[in-house]
This record gives structure tokens, sequence and C-alpha cells, in this order.
């Protein structure tokens, strides 16, 4: 039976995350509904991972198998019209039978926007994290070091039955940017862009290391304590776990 792979955009607000939850509206379970409605038959589909409640998509990709009655293009507009406006399928196409999208997944990205001013546009309020204080960029910076490379990430790990808790970051930069683009305007102010690319993420990973760095920022937490605490496995004192809404899944790389 053919495989069909999806690459999927999602704005995740109205979302319980991506994995079906019952009694609860997720990524899956409406576009599982939908693909199902076009074929006239059950399908269930496989993402390369999940994504929390509220996190957003610009690159999550997943596959089904089912026989193709049309072709793909015009399963590509059938189901896209049946969509909600905030989930779209942007790219359609078959793949061989032994890729996954999870297992086969060789790099995955993550973006993460911070909005320091005062006041946050009401336009971009549901896509950064609003924190109107002063942050140390250059202490920030230099404690991006300490998450590069192979290593155990226990310390900031969420709660998980995944035991190998070891992951490799490839990149890892904060950058500030004076102004995010919405349609064809620009919203001047002053916003920190945080991306992060690595083998595999665990559960609160990406938003715990980005709690992490705003508390070296705000310098109730010292790079070395950050260090140590990821040295010997415990959480950092403090840590504040980033709220989801600041939070894009990139790309996947295969």
């Amino acid at each position: 039976m053919p495989q069909i792979k999806l690459l999927i955009q999602y704005d995740g607000t109205n979302y319980f995350g991506w994995q079906r939850q019952k009694e609860k509206l997720t990524i899956q379970a409406v576009l599982e509904e939908s693909i199902s409605k076009i074929l006239k038959k059950t399908v269930k589909i496989r993402a390369s991972g999940r994504t929390d409640t509220g996190v957003h998509a610009l690159g999550q990709v997943a596959t089904f198998r089912a026989e193709m009655k049309i072709p793909i293009l015009k399963f590509k507009k059938a189901i896209n019209c049946l969509l909600p406006p905030d989930i779209r399928v942007i790219d359609i196409e078959e793949v061989p039978d032994d890729f996954h999208p999870q297992y086969s997944v060789r790099r995955k990205s993550y973006l993460y926007y911070i909005s320091l001013d005062e006041i946050c546009s009401c336009f971009i309020q549901r896509y950064v994290w609003h924190y109107p204080k002063d942050l140390n960029l250059d202490a920030m910076i230099s404690a991006t070091e300490i998450f590069r490379g192979r290593k155990d990430f226990t310390a900031i790990a969420g709660s998980t039955d995944i035991k190998d808790k070891i992951r490799t970051v490839y990149e890892l930069t904060v950058q500030r940017v004076d102004k995010i683009g919405f349609l064809d305007m620009f919203f001047l102010g002053n916003y920190l862009k945080i991306r992060i690319e690595a083998d595999g993420f665990l559960r609160y990973m990406v938003r715990n290391i980005v709690g992490a760095l705003v508390e070296v920022g705000r310098g109730r937490l010292t790079i070395h304590n950050l260090e140590e605490a990821i040295r010997r496995g415990v959480k950092p004192s403090p840590l504040q776990t980033a709220p989801a809404k600041g939070l894009f899944l990139e790309r996947v790389v295969y």
C-alpha cells in the first residue's frame, strides 16, 4: 500500500498539541478525520514527533498509508478545503516503504521568539513570549555553549518515559532582532530569536532551554550553576518552562 508524506503548517493556539487525545481538539485528530472523509476509510497518520499544546509548526512531517483513488495534487486541494484555516498541507508526495517520519529523521530545528517590549502588538502576541524585562544578551549567548554537543539532557527534560535522554545539539543561537514581519508590514521593537537544531528533542527540552537562557539573562541563574546542573542531571534552579506560544517547529531533515 502506498505511503503518502505530508508537509504541514499549523497555528497551534487552539489545539491541545499534535497527538490525538480523548475529547480534546488536536492536530492529528483533525487531519485524520479530514483525510478519512476524502478517502472514505479510516486513516491513521504518524508524525515526525509530537508538538505540545499551543506549539506551532512551519514544517511538520507526517505520513499515512492508503490507496489513492484521486491524483495527489487534487487530494491536496481537497484536504485543504476541509481543514480549518489554521492547519494547511503545503506539500504532498509518495515516499518509499522504508521511509519513517520519526525514525528516519536526521535533524530537527525549532525557533522561539521573545518580545522584550513593555507593550506587545496584538498582531503578534499569540506567537511570542511577552517578557518585558532587561536581559543580558551576552550572558545568554555565552550560556548557549553549555547545551551544544552530545550530552545527557535529563536536567532540562520534562516528565517522560523515554530512558535514553542523550541528544546532540548541533546549533543554538540567540539573536536580537528589531522587527518582526506580518503580511507586508513590520512591527518594530525589541525581540529575541532563538534557534536550536538537534538530532532529536525530549519533552519540553526546547522550552526549558529557552527558560534557562532567560534566567541567565536575568542574572538569577549563573552559567556555572547551569553547567553543573546539566552535568549532574538535576533541574537547574531557578528554571521556568517558556510558554508554548513562542515556539515553532521550523523544519525536519531526513
